[in-house]
């Protein structure tokens, strides 16, 4: 006789031996080993130990409580939002007031079973080589020039493959957007059948039905460039384009620690892209995945496409300046109070009018960039509290001997008489030329002289010695310029006062 102290396992054996094999009955194998006849039921029918199927018993305050918080939820369509969430001690609280009598602990089961029941199921899913690029922005921290600065990494993931391409922006407006996708096309060589995006406002103009987008005129115009489908996720839904989102910040976490440093974001670039590159080729299986890839995609087309900002018909105010995404740039004054046309790119400005074209390195938004030596010459050789009032600029932009020149005139005659001696300054640097100009004055103040004397411009006609005609000795005299305290000197010698 087998003993009823066995172990569990040990204990299924033998009841479905005495019964199955030794000939005893179930009533006898329960009596035996202190079992009931239940349990010698489900171990006949192949049950394990200690495993018992769950039995649904009867519940009724929890259902009660299910069916009222239910009704409480859809009676009050405004009872949660994005940032008031209903939690489950509120929803206790109001069903108490409700009349419901029910316990914290199973509302809270309730709704931690309601909100596991809301969330949204993923599918697993395919990618054909060459079908799908997931495109998005990452805020980042690099080193310029030894100064620590935020950039913007843009980064475009093939996801078949898994090859990536990203490059450093000091900004993530559609000019930027544009770029990266230049680049990224021209980099793999090939263009992928379609590229799937947040509703950034570079690329979407207007939130449409269901997946169906208004595009900007000049995104519209890159996907009809390189031919391809754009495609867009859900609003407020990131994680439909999850590849490069979790790629982007191991991008962060690989290649850009320490903070990366260099002269240029596009040196940092080119060096965060080549660790990106060798990561991949480090791949065992990445030839052959990179091989499919470019057999799935199309090629270039002819042409660059011009990746600028477009404006027309932009106004020229009346101080000859012009207002190109946020930032203000001065242009000749013979444009003033006209429209021009803008090209706004990553890292310059392209002014254009009437055939003429003027070119100038992008600055921050909200900053100026007025170039006075280029553009405001001949306003301030006619304005003297002008050229006082943007003295320390100006001839910081004439460079060469200027700034001495104009410390000095202050010295000599303080900034008022100064600025009306800088403005002849100026209008000899028009009318002389900005060399001949600067030695001149520089002549003239190393004797003390005036420097609008040596600023005159000659109108006599040179002697033409072409013939070998020689200038006798007794007439090459030297005579030195003069000047206004000269002429003091000798009326005072003459008593005259």
């Amino acid at each position: 006789m087998l003993r009823s102290g066995m172990l569990k396992m040990d204990k299924v054996a033998a009841i479905r031996h005495a019964v199955l094999v030794a000939g005893f009955s179930r009533r006898r194998a329960a009596r035996e080993f202190g079992a009931s006849r239940e349990t010698v039921a489900r171990y006949l029918d192949g049950a394990e130990a200690g495993v018992r199927e769950p039995v649904a018993r009867p519940s009724p305050t929890r259902d009660a409580a299910r069916e009222a918080l239910g009704a409480l939820l859809a009676a009050q369509s405004t009872m949660e939002s994005r940032k008031q969430r209903l939690t489950a001690r509120r929803a206790h609280e109001l069903l108490e007031g409700r009349g419901v009598q029910v316990g914290y602990t199973v509302v809270k089961e309730l709704m931690a079973e309601r909100r596991r029941r809301a969330r949204e199921v993923y599918v697993p899913l395919e990618y054909p080589a060459g079908e799908l690029a997931e495109v998005d922005f990452f805020e980042v921290d690099v080193i310029i020039n030894g100064e620590p600065q935020v950039a913007w990494l843009f980064v475009m993931r093939l996801m078949s493959s898994g090859r990536d391409f990203c490059w450093l922006y000091p900004r993530q407006d559609q000019g930027c957007f544009l770029d990266g996708h230049i680049r990224a096309f021209e980099a793999f060589g090939a263009v992928p059948t379609r590229c799937a995006y947040d509703n950034l406002k570079a690329a979407v103009q207007k939130i449409l039905v269901g997946s169906e987008r208004q595009l900007t005129t000049r995104f519209a115009a890159l996907a009809t460039h390189f031919v391809f489908e754009p495609c867009f996720c859900r609003p407020y839904e990131g994680h439909d384009k999850g590849g490069v989102e979790s790629r982007g910040k191991n991008i962060r976490l690989q290649s850009m620690v320490p903070v990366p440093s260099g002269t240029s974001l596009d040196d940092v670039s080119a060096a965060v892209l080549a660790d990106v590159d060798k990561r991949f080729a480090e791949k065992a299986d990445s030839a052959a995945l990179w091989a499919a890839e470019l057999e799935g995609m199309h090629g270039l087309p002819g042409g660059r496409f011009d990746a600028r900002k477009v404006s027309f018909e932009v106004p020229v105010s009346s101080s000859s300046t012009v207002y190109i995404d946020g930032s203000t740039y001065s242009v000749s004054t013979s444009w003033a109070r006209s429209h021009v046309t803008t090209y706004a790119g990553v890292h310059e400005v392209e002014v254009r009018w009437r055939g003429e074209s003027l070119t100038r390195r992008r600055v921050p938004k909200g900053q100026r960039d007025i170039d006075y030596a280029a553009h405001y010459l001949a306003e301030l050789a006619k304005k003297p509290q002008a050229v006082r009032q943007v003295a320390d600029k100006l001839v910081a932009q004439l460079g060469g001997e200027f700034p001495s020149f104009w410390r000095r005139l202050v010295d000599d005659h303080g900034a008022k008489e100064a600025s009306r001696q800088m403005a002849r300054v100026l209008r000899g640097v028009i009318e002389l030329g900005r060399d001949e100009c600067e030695r001149r004055v520089s002549a003239a103040l190393s004797v003390g002289d005036a420097v609008a004397t040596a600023l005159l411009v000659s109108t006599a006609a040179s002697p033409d010695v072409s013939s070998g005609f020689v200038v006798p000795a007794s007439l090459d005299v030297f005579v030195a310029s003069s000047s206004v305290a000269h002429f003091d000197a000798l009326l005072s010698i003459g008593g005259v006062q």
